[in-house]
Parts: C-alpha cells; structure tokens; sequence
C-alpha cells in the first residue's frame, strides 16, 4: 500500500511561538498557523512538524505524537480500514483530521497534506520570500528566520524530519508502520537503530532501542483512543555543516554542543520544552 505520507511529529508545547522560533532557527520553515498562535507547522527538506499548545496547566508539555499527512485523507482512511486496522476520520472546522490505531504502539493521528479549508488557519510560503518580502505572520510574531529583519538567506529548508519511535521488536513495529508506506531502510537486525522510509520527502520513522513510557494496549480501548497517542522523540539530520548550525542555535541563545559518539558527530541541544534534541549529518534516502 502506498499512501503517500509524510512524517509530522506533533510536540505538544506551553509556549508554541517559542518552540516554533527554535525549529525556524534549526532550519524547518513555517508554513502554516492558526489566527490564535496555538498551532503552527514547519516543513523540512523531507517531513514536517507540528506544535501545538499544551493544555492550560502545563500537562502534557514536551510530549510529541506521530502524526501522518496524507495526499488523500478520506481515501487513505478507508485503505487502511480495508486492511482490518481501526481507522477513522472526522471533519473539523480546519479541513479534515482522522487517526488510525496501530496494535501496540498506539493511535496515528491522519491530517490533510493541503486542507481545501483554513477556516481559524493561514498559509505561508513553503520557502522563504526574497529579501524585501515579508509573509503575513501572526501579529506581533517575530519575522521568520532567514527573512530578511532576520538576517538569514532564503531557500529549502535542509532538515530532514525524523519521528523516533523507542521499540523493543523491531520487526513487529516495523511490520505496522508499512501499513503507512514507511519500510526499512537498513536491517531490522541491526540491535540499535532503524530507519523506515517511504519517499524522498516522506521524513522518516526511526525505530530506537529501548522503550518510552509504559506500552500501548493491544487492541483500541474502549472511549476515546485518542487517550492513548503513538508516542515518539524529535530527530533531525541536517544537510548543514554541524558547526554552523551550532553557531546558530548559540547565537539565538540555545547551547547547542557539538558531540562525537559511535554513531558519528552530532549537534546536542535543549529546545524551549525541555526536551534533548540530536541532529545528525544528513544520510542520504531512496
């Protein structure tokens, strides 16, 4: 099955500009926001990111949900109920939404790749405009990194979005997550890491040693399986020299470190939620 999908890891976050101002500075560009500043997407090179606020008191602040965007929500929705999954959609005053339970790991959320209505949302350019061009922001934002008030350079984002799924079965995980056209890139036998891929702008699933948080339940529980997210960590890899992009985050007051392990070097950094962040040398795809 392929439903041409591409990774969007929702962070939920107690202050959404500050979070969406760190993934600009990483290098993600907005493209699209809500009127009220409780949501806003950023696109990579390949894959993408929501942020979205936490609720009032703070709960939930620095966990982030797979999410998927699909070309043909309605269309997808129903490919995988013919598989035998639990699948849904619903429609909301922005567009179309729907989710997907994946035995185990948890409820994918679906979101329109290109919702027809923005209703409470506006669009922004996918890539930065040329110097002397601004794109409409919510009022008081601060401009867009790259911009021209920024001081940056217009031009593709060079992240690639990478959602990080902490497994302890590889191949079953593995054997899901092609249900959404997402397949190994590598060998599930490596015991560490795997990347599952579906296209050149697809972003990527890694599938990380280890475990996060207590399991999913097997089958969808009774009430809202919203309740009960697929949980995964932000990864990136960057087409960027790494010491530039450290240089960067430093300058925008983030203490981005560069570090060095088995797996290669790396930038190190905390983001506005709290959250440890990697970003690693770009690894080229399909």
């Amino acid at each position: 099955m392929n439903l041409d999908a591409r990774v969007l890891p929702m962070r939920f976050s107690a202050d959404v500009a500050a979070m969406a101002d760190f993934l600009a500075v990483l290098g993600l560009r907005r493209v699209r926001e809500s009127v009220d500043g409780e949501y806003v997407v950023l696109d990579g090179s390949a894959g993408s990111v929501a942020v979205h606020a936490a609720e009032p008191d703070g709960s939930g602040t620095g966990l982030t949900t797979l999410n998927v965007l699909l070309a043909d929500l309605p269309d997808g929705a129903a490919a995988l109920a013919d598989t035998g999954l639990d699948a849904t959609t619903w429609d909301e005053a922005y567009g179309m939404q729907g989710a997907v339970w994946l035995p185990a790991i948890g409820a994918v959320g679906l979101n329109e790749a290109h919702p027809a209505d923005l209703h409470g949302y506006r669009s922004l350019p996918a890539r930065l405009l040329p110097k002397g061009g601004l794109a409409p922001r919510i009022p008081g934002a601060k401009p867009p990194f790259g911009s021209e008030d920024d001081g940056g350079s217009a031009g593709p984002s060079p992240i690639r979005v990478l959602a990080v799924r902490y497994s302890d079965n590889f191949t079953a995980d593995a054997a899901l997550f092609a249900c959404l056209g997402f397949r190994p890139a590598g060998s599930l036998e490596d015991p560490w890491w795997c990347v599952l891929e579906a296209g050149s702008q697809a972003g990527a699933i890694g599938l990380h040693a280890g475990r996060q948080g207590g399991p999913a339940p097997t089958e969808a529980p009774g009430g809202d399986w919203l309740d009960h997210p697929a949980l995964v960590g932000l990864g990136f890899e960057t087409a960027e020299p790494l010491d530039a992009l450290a240089a960067r985050l430093r300058a925008n007051g983030h203490g981005a470190r560069l570090e060095v392990d088995e797996a290669g070097p790396k930038v190190v950094v905390t983001d506005p939620d709290g959250q440890v962040l990697e970003v690693h040398p770009e690894v080229s795809g399909p």
